[in-house]
């Protein structure tokens, strides 16, 4: 017998669903501070809301979901990690 997939509910902070880079809190973790004792409740640090809009701007190149950028990536509330992958190769652009 299998058991329905959990839908989790939506997170405080949309940017909770990659991964810091400045206090290395998880995908649905709330930012801490420097020794990670104290939980951010009011926001999430600028580094990862500036991760969270890169990936975001970034089309999910995962084959079920193939999200348009702008959109959230669907059967997760976190960003697939083929997206946040992409959003952090950097695209050449001529003049």
């Amino acid at each position: 017998m299998t058991t329905p997939i959990r839908r989790r509910g939506p997170y405080r902070f949309a940017a909770m669903a990659v991964q810091c880079s400045w206090c290395r809190a998880r995908p649905g973790e709330l930012c801490t501070n420097q020794r990670g004792s104290v939980d951010r409740r009011r926001d999430v640090h600028s580094a990862r809301a500036a991760d969270w809009i890169r990936v975001m701007s970034t089309p999910c190149p995962e084959r079920i979901c193939q999200a348009p950028a702008g959109q959230p990536c669907t059967l997760t509330p976190d960003a697939h990690h083929a997206r946040i992958l992409a959003a952090r190769i950097p695209t050449t652009t001529t003049p």
